[in-house]
């Protein structure tokens, strides 16, 4: 009887299909584990917002939203010189027990004792603490308008 094998092209091209298959693997555990060692937290600012009444008082209004990859578990927020204030997700207090997920959003609306200034602009300090024990802080602008 006669023998036959595979033709010499067909061989090749199995080989570097094999390779490249071999390849995307490789490629597919490396992304997904640097990805999980590059874990980052960071928070940003969705809306912010300073009024003045016509009866003197002011309102201040942000929602905050967690667009890192770790859970929250505690985040401040501070206009100018006033007291710091704690956001609240789901109607609790941000904590190791009900932290800021990544992807939620966390509002705070508080009245300010201080006097502001309508056209003003006001520094406002958002700080988070993360599951890792990590700190993220971030300083934005708010400018108090006439409501």
């Amino acid at each position: 009887m006669e023998r036959r094998a595979i033709s010499p092209l067909i061989a090749t091209i199995i080989l570097i299909a094999i390779c490249v298959v071999g390849g995307l693997l490789v490629y597919s555990v490396f992304m997904s584990t640097s990805s999980t060692m590059s874990a980052k937290g960071q928070i940003s600012i969705e809306a912010i917002d300073l009024v003045k009444q016509t009866d003197g008082t002011a309102t201040f209004t942000i929602t905050v939203k967690n667009t890192g990859n770790k859970p929250a578990e505690s985040l401040t927020v501070k206009l100018a010189e006033e007291d710091e204030q704690s956001l609240q997700v789901k109607g609790q207090a941000i904590s190791g027990d009900n932290p800021l997920q990544p992807g939620q959003s966390a509002v705070l609306v508080y009245t300010p004792s201080g006097s502001y200034v309508v056209g003003n602009s006001y520094n406002v300090v958002i700080q988070a603490k993360f599951s890792d024990g990590s700190m993220f802080v971030k300083t934005e602008s708010v400018m108090c308008r006439f409501g």
